[in-house]
């Protein structure tokens, strides 16, 4: 077994719509329905530009079957720090966040030709959104 790349990450939000939306403005992806769940004020799916769910969205009360408890993490764990997402259009990615009045910092690695932003997403999930070469 091998790992080629993360699939998905999956977000909990008491507010499904406004996160999907800041996704679907943001950074352009399309909302769509989760398998299973037609109700998109509490779950939804966002697709990238070539139609692959990247990130998961729902509500607490959309659960795994063995969870319990799902808001309460387990004692002692870890917290994730951010999720970073590979881009393409800089320039356009931070005019986008300046004139939608999002608060944003940048980043350049010049050793491998990357420029960063970070944006926090209404959970307070901070996105690190990578752009190499452009």
């Amino acid at each position: 077994m091998k790992v080629e790349a993360i699939d998905h990450v999956n977000i909990r939000t008491p507010d499904v719509v406004g996160t999907s939306r800041f996704f679907s403005e943001v950074l352009e992806l399309e909302v769509g329905e989760t398998p299973g769940i037609p109700d998109r004020s509490t779950a939804c799916w966002l697709h990238d530009a070539s139609g692959r769910a990247v990130i998961h969205l729902g509500t607490a009360e959309v659960t795994y079957p063995w969870e319990k408890d799902p808001q309460a993490a387990p004692p002692g764990s870890g917290r994730i720090h951010h999720v970073a997402l590979r881009c393409v259009g800089y320039d356009s990615m931070r005019d986008r966040l300046h004139s939608q009045g999002h608060s944003f910092r940048s980043n350049e690695v010049p050793q491998i030709a990357l420029r960063q932003l970070f944006v926090e997403e209404p959970n307070g999930i901070l996105l690190e959104l990578n752009f190499f070469g452009d």
